[in-house]
């Protein structure tokens, strides 16, 4: 039912297309990472403006009360409850 090791010839590990697949995307992932890497060096961050805003830290709130409007206001389906 089974073989004896000895009747088994061996393979180098280079006759095993496994191995070579492993390598390939091995290779393929090192390969990505760097590309990766360099396209987020290279690339600048996109400056969002917005108009008549004053430039702050996030979650400090804004120095001036933002004008009220009517459109502003809270109704009564706008309110939590």
């Amino acid at each position: 039912m089974n073989t004896a090791a000895r009747e088994v010839p061996s393979l180098a590990w280079y006759r095993v297309p496994e191995v070579w697949l492993m390598l390939v995307l091995l290779g393929a992932m090192v390969v990505g990472s760097f590309a990766l890497l360099s396209s987020a060096i290279h690339t600048p961050d996109t400056h969002i403006v917005v108009p008549n805003d004053v430039p702050r830290p996030s979650r400090i709130p804004p120095i001036q009360r933002a004008p009220t409007t009517e459109a502003a206001k809270p109704t009564e389906h706008g309110q939590a409850s």
